[in-house]
């Protein structure tokens, strides 16, 4: 009987009676006898000679019950006029069966026991305390035969108790008071887990994230163990009361794949495969192996239906899975991230409460130790309930950090747009200034050319029209030279300015051998890590090469010196020589000057022009690159 009260003698041979005076009697004391043929039929039992003592009975039941049939018998006589009925409590047992024979009467057979399921006529307290209903007629009397037949290792046979209705309630009462606390969290934790599996399910709807289904399997699974448990003692005829031999199939079932879905769980939550990658595989491992011996304690239970043995190999499995993860729990805790503690000491709080179940359980069983716990599943429940708050702690912290990585995305897209928006301008700018080049430069250039042919056809005088070819030819080469500027400038292979560079060495080259002049071009090392905008290659280009072309032209120089540097972001282009040199006032305004001093602004750096005559003449170049 589940709920009931303590009595006074708890011994195998013990009839206790409660509620009934002298209605009812015992007319022999219990006596046993075991079937090692499993044959056995009641007419024979009838016949046989129940001579074993209790002592021998109890030590053979914890010895091995699975290979004998257990009977025993007493006597029962009905004192009163009236009719009695009597609810028999056989103890905690497999499969009951009572025979009542007795003389005149047909004999009366009544079925019970824990993995028989309960019938729906049944009352709430009749379901609840495994009692079995008898009813003697005025003044019968006869032998009571009960069968035992005991399949698993866990059981409790203290004894007969008969109940009448009345006692039978009051008992219930009295447990009732005694366990009310019990009760009342068992059906607040069920609750609880209910309302978060809810909870989970309606946040998948939402977000469509894989691990709130891993952890709505790991709450539903939670919730059908303990339900396996106290759906009897809840007086629930739903699942396991319906098909009682589920709870001792699944029993391991129903603890060892909550711990598979968590760990998906905790894969999926801290996105493992993108942060941890080794660890992933790791754990990974760990699911298939859970998965494995799944199904070896499935086919072990139904062969052996050995619950001793299953419990000591469960036992090791989870040692084994603990120490594995606990060393997953240090690996993670040196990562240092808020979101990691919250599901880690989850983790730890339902490991724990399993360890300590376990321990208490051991202790009390094996070393007979009273540790003052009834029921040491509260551990683990207690343990369930601290994780699903860690959960919801961290699903809360990862909701805002997602809220605010959120916020500091929409804030890049929006500092990229306006990035893009400037780069657009300084595109369009450069399509302009291009188009402008263009339009002025080589339409001008074109322009002239058209003229020069026209008077080429008209000249008449053969030196003329030669001199007019010639004019016509120079405008061509510089054309060429424009043209091949401008597609130089605008091609994304020569973004360095070691390209640019390269380019005026060249040009210099070429005109300083040609002049005969004595040169030297000078290039720090680092200067060729410097990334320059389209737009400024264009602009340094074509000042170094007006510079060049001034010094070749008109400085009448021997020595020539180009030297480039690059010091704390700032860019420097010096261009130098030994020539005559002029008066800056008088020559600073003219067209290639002030096309030097327009495309240094354009870049916002600093032009300088510094002459002196007969010493020559140093033109610097300083651009801020940002």
């Amino acid at each position: 009987m589940q709920t009931k009260a303590q009595h006074p003698d708890t011994s195998p041979s013990a009839i206790n009676i409660y509620g009934f005076r002298n209605e009812l009697a015992v007319t022999s004391k219990i006596s046993y006898y075991i079937d090692s043929t499993n044959k056995s039929g009641i007419d024979e039992l009838q016949h046989k000679v129940f001579s074993i003592s209790d002592a021998a009975f109890t030590n053979q039941l914890n010895k091995n019950p699975l290979p004998y049939t257990f009977w025993l018998k007493f006597g029962l006589q009905n004192n009163s006029d009236s009719a009695l009925l009597l609810y028999i409590f056989c103890g905690e047992l497999d499969y009951i069966d009572l025979h009542f024979i007795s003389p005149n009467y047909t004999e009366q057979y009544v079925e019970g026991g824990y993995l028989r399921a309960n019938k729906k006529s049944n009352s709430f307290v009749e379901k609840t305390s495994f009692t079995l209903p008898l009813r003697l007629a005025p003044h019968q009397s006869g032998m009571l035969f009960e069968k035992i037949v005991q399949r698993t290792q866990e059981y409790s046979f203290t004894g007969i108790e008969i109940y009448d209705k009345s006692g039978l309630y009051a008992s219930y009462a009295n447990d009732y008071e005694n366990n009310r606390y019990f009760v009342f969290f068992q059906l607040i934790f069920q609750g609880f887990l209910l309302c978060q599996l809810l909870y989970v399910l309606f946040q998948w709807i939402i977000i469509r994230k894989p691990e709130y289904i891993y952890y709505a399997c790991y709450l539903l699974l939670i919730a059908l163990y303990f339900l396996s448990k106290y759906e009897t003692y809840y007086g629930i005829y739903f699942l396991f009361a319906r098909y009682p031999l589920l709870g001792i199939y699944l029993n391991k079932t129903l603890i060892i794949f909550p711990y598979y879905f968590y760990f998906r769980f905790v894969r999926s939550f801290l996105e493992m495969p993108i942060n941890y990658p080794v660890l992933n595989k790791w754990i990974i491992r760990i699911e298939y192996f859970l998965l494995l011996y799944l199904a070896f304690d499935l086919i072990f239970i139904f062969i052996t239906f050995n619950i001793t043995l299953q419990r000591l190999i469960y036992t090791f499995i989870l040692s084994i899975v603990f120490i594995i993860a606990a060393s997953f729990i240090i690996y993670l805790l040196r990562k240092k991230q808020v979101l990691i503690y919250y599901i880690l000491t989850g983790s730890l709080f339902v490991g724990l409460g399993n360890i300590l179940g376990l321990v208490f359980t051991f202790l009390e069983e094996n070393e007979h130790i009273d540790v003052g716990f009834n029921n040491k599943l509260v551990f683990a429940q207690v343990g369930i309930l601290l994780e699903i708050f860690c959960f919801t702690a961290g699903l809360s912290y990862k909701s805002k950090s997602a809220e605010r990585e959120k916020i500091k995305n929409q804030e890049k897209l929006i500092e990229q747009l306006k990035a893009n928006e400037l780069l657009q301008a300084k595109m369009q700018h450069i399509r302009n200034k291009i188009a402008q080049d263009l339009h002025d430069d080589i339409g001008s250039t074109l322009s002239s050319i058209s003229i020069l042919s026209n008077l080429a056809l008209k000249e008449k005088n053969a030196s003329q029209t030669l001199e007019t070819m010639n004019e016509i030819n120079d405008s061509s080469i510089n054309l060429m030279e424009k043209m091949d500027d401008i597609v130089w400038s605008i091609n994304p292979k020569n973004d360095s300015l070691e390209n640019l560079l390269l380019r005026v060495k060249h040009f210099a080259t070429v005109l300083f051998e040609a002049k005969n002049i004595d040169y030297a071009i000078n290039i720090k090392e680092n200067v060729n890590e410097v990334k320059l905008p389209m737009e400024y290659r264009q602009h340094i280009y074509l000042i170094l090469k007006e510079a060049i072309n001034n010094l070749v032209k008109y400085a009448e120089a021997t020595k020539a010196l180009i030297d480039v540097t690059y010091d704390a972001e700032i860019l420097t282009i010096r261009v130098h020589d030994n020539g005559k040199g002029f008066i800056m006032q008088e020559h600073f305004t003219g067209n290639g000057m002030l096309s030097m001093k327009n495309r240094s602004e354009l870049m916002d750096a600093v032009l300088q022009v510094d002459s002196t005559i007969n010493e020559g003449t140093s033109v610097s170049l300083k651009i801020k690159i940002k």
